[in-house]
């Protein structure tokens, strides 16, 4: 184990950087703990367990709020974040249970594929409330297990309340704990929850808390928003049988990801059955005499009105927001980005020097791979003398729409602007093909892979594949880009056959495939 207080001097002078002090033993200064973590999210969880683990910090705390299933105190996208859970979004309220979801309804597909090959399979539904059941006593199961044995065990102090800052080195925590305390460095980790827009009616929308917690599959369901979370869950829904619309103001859904996979995951969406009102802004939602809502949008090329009736529920997926409210930030003087989230430098340092902060509630990149990340990076750096940060442009990630997307670095759009001479090899240039494995079968579902090359260098600078196994395939194409993975070192890579991931490097490799798309210049050649 790494002595806690050596090798801070390597880092000093770099630059945005404030290196504490070495921190003198516990009963030598006035603080109560070494390091405190407000919020137990898989970030900060990391951070708790760790500092004492790998990096012998003496006296390590955190606090949580009180467990539920749902983070709001009301059956509204409106209510208050009041409670919480050790575990935090991802495991409770987020891609954990998310997960479950999308395996439940992933295996329409399989059961569906399985009489193509000669099973005789019948499918006599699906049960809405076995998975509930499953999924909630799973979910209270993670947060008991490190409620009472993951954190304790690891010798930190755990206190259920929400955490508030009073000054720099001082927490209060509310209910139940109701404790003071103080602490020499201070790390956030409290998240995000999900945000609203400001539309008539919008206390009538539940937020992902409510639509992983409903009591009955609804029959119809609308989602505002075409982010990732509105598209996975609109995939999940209309497999299920519930007639699923989907409103939102761009061309294409999922904002941010590379163009072309943004319309073939459209189109594929499109056959799970989600209807796309492309184009269109959310007005408002009404409650109607019976109880069911009412979704008025409008046109953005028009300004013409429709209306989605008898909605059972009506999903806001509109993005989400740093949960710094009665988090004390302005009192102490932290800094925050506009839209709340807190400002910190290449080190999670905010600017008051003993305050760090990584996350979603940070403005960088969210997700819960990258928040344990900046944790151990956070640990090392300040408590284990090896500064260490992150590169968030090599970092892959996976959508779990139906059928799922991996990606990992640049998309086309980034790249244009980042290099002159880019060449863009898509097998199924015209928009995806049928994977193998559904050749035997009537299904519609199809695959697409996109690299994106530095004509330069001839470096890899960008990676999308939508289709079967997306995540898992993606996640050893990371570990090659963030590796430098030329053009050569694909073309030398010999194919796994057959196999859907094969066509990696069988497209800029061993078939010499010419680019689909070229650009000299930024220009297209």
């Amino acid at each position: 184990m790494p002595e806690y207080n050596q090798g801070l001097a390597s880092i000093a002078g770099r630059p945005n950087m404030t290196i504490p002090s070495p921190a003198a033993p516990l009963e030598a200064h006035e603080y109560d703990y070494d390091l405190y973590v407000i919020g137990t999210g898989s970030g900060g969880m990391r951070a708790t367990k760790f500092a004492k683990k790998m990096y012998g910090v003496p006296k390590v705390g955190t606090c949580e709020m009180p467990f539920a299933q749902i983070s709001v105190d009301q059956r509204s996208i409106c209510g208050k974040n009041t409670l919480g859970g050790v575990g935090g979004t991802c495991v409770l309220r987020g891609c954990v249970p998310k997960k479950y979801f999308w395996y439940a309804s992933h295996y329409a597909h399989e059961i569906h594929n399985a009489k193509g090959y000669g099973w005789d399979v019948e499918n006599k539904g699906f049960n809405w409330k076995t998975l509930m059941d499953k999924k909630r006593a799973k979910i209270e199961g993670m947060n008991k297990r490190q409620t009472e044995a993951g954190i304790p065990n690891a010798g930190v102090d755990l206190h259920i309340g929400r955490g508030k800052l009073i000054d720099a080195h001082t927490i209060q925590i509310g209910e139940p704990a109701n404790k003071t305390v103080t602490a020499k460095t201070i790390l956030l980790a409290t998240g995000t929850t999900p945000a609203t827009i400001d539309i008539p009616g919008k206390e009538l929308c539940i937020s992902s808390d409510h639509i992983l917690e409903l009591e009955e599959l609804p029959k119809k369901l609308a989602v505002i928003g075409a982010g990732y979370i509105a598209c996975e869950f609109a995939c999940m829904f209309a497999i299920w049988g519930c007639e699923t619309h989907v409103v939102y103001r761009k061309e294409l859904p999922l904002r941010g990801f590379d163009e072309d996979c943004r319309a073939f995951l459209a189109r594929n969406i499109e056959f799970n059955g989600v209807q796309l009102h492309k184009e269109h802004t959310p007005e408002r939602v009404v409650k109607q005499d019976d109880g069911k809502l009412t979704v008025v949008y409008k046109s953005v090329k028009t300004g013409e009105e429709f209306e989605i009736k008898d909605c059972d529920d009506v999903l806001m997926a509109t993005g989400r927001n740093a949960n710094t409210w009665e988090l004390g930030l302005d009192t102490v003087g932290v800094e925050c980005e506009k839209g709340g989230r807190v400002k910190v430098n290449e080190w999670s340092q905010t600017n008051v020097e003993n305050i760090y902060a990584i996350g979603d509630i940070t403005d960088r990149m969210q997700l819960t791979p990258v928040a344990i990340q900046e944790a151990m990076n956070f640990l090392s750096t300040l408590y284990g003398g090896k500064p260490r940060k992150l590169d968030y442009e090599k970092v892959a990630s996976a959508v779990f729409t139906q059928p799922p997307m991996g990606t990992c670095g640049l998309t086309e759009e980034q790249a244009v602007a980042r290099y002159k001479n880019l060449d863009i090899y898509m097998d199924g240039a015209e928009g995806g093909w049928q994977a193998e494995a559904y050749h035997f079968t009537d299904s519609k579902e199809e695959m697409m892979v996109k690299i994106i090359v530095d004509a330069d260098s001839h470096k890899v600078v960008g990676m999308h594949y939508v289709g079967k196994d997306a995540g898992e395939i993606m996640q050893g194409f990371g570990t090659a880009i963030k590796m430098g993975c030329t053009r050569a070192d694909l073309y030398e890579t010999v194919c796994i056959h057959p196999t859907n991931a094969e066509e990696f490097v069988a497209i800029p490799g061993i078939d010499l495939m010419s680019a689909a798309r070229k650009y000299r210049g930024r220009q297209v050649v």
